[in-house]
């Protein structure tokens, strides 16, 4: 209690308000540098928005055009290859055209859905679970967590000679350095 005994009352945080505005005069303003600008890559959809009354005979003068952000969330695509056959003829057979290459033979995942799934996982830190509950939210599609891990596998196989090749590399070098710093700095 000692502690504060002291201090005059009021005069302390006089003195502390009246060094806080002088601080603050001595601060140069900043100027807002206004909205940041909408990229020119990102593709772009036009509205065109006519006024309600009749417009017929009048000149038009000038378009007002705001731009606006819109999220358009991704989606699931059901691909279906069609692959016409095609009898020989007398007989002697039939033709098909061959399917393209798919990471996992005999597999529903595209290239596209697996990798997604990686990157989901590792960089924006997604366990497979969550993205299950994701899929499920957005797309009603039930697809089980041993499917997930089915194709995970299957894609860790398939970069392994990429792992093996890259670890040999590392190993083979003269001086090895890792950094386990887990503060970003």
């Amino acid at each position: 209690m000692s502690l504060f005994e002291d201090l005059s009352v009021g005069q302390g945080p006089v003195e502390d308000d009246k060094r806080d505005h002088q601080l603050r005069k001595e601060k140069p303003s900043k100027k807002h540098e206004g909205r940041n600008e909408i990229p020119d890559h990102l593709p772009v959809i036009e509205v065109i928005i006519e006024p309600d009354q009749d417009v017929t005979g009048m000149k038009k003068s000038e378009k007002k055009s705001p731009e606006t952000l819109e999220y358009t969330a991704a989606s699931l695509v059901k691909k279906r290859i069609i692959r016409p056959k095609y009898a020989l003829p007398q007989n002697e057979g039939i033709i098909i055209g061959k399917l393209p290459s798919r990471p996992i033979e005999k597999g529903i995942a595209e290239a596209s859905l697996l990798s997604h799934l990686i990157v989901s996982k590792f960089i924006d830190h997604l366990p497979f679970y969550r993205q299950i509950q994701i899929f499920k939210r957005e797309f009603d599609w039930n697809v089980s967590a041993s499917t997930i891990n089915d194709w995970f596998v299957a894609c860790c196989t398939l970069i392994e000679p990429l792992y093996e090749e890259l670890k040999r590399q590392v190993l083979s070098s003269g001086y090895l350095q890792v950094d386990e710093s887990p503060l970003k700095y």
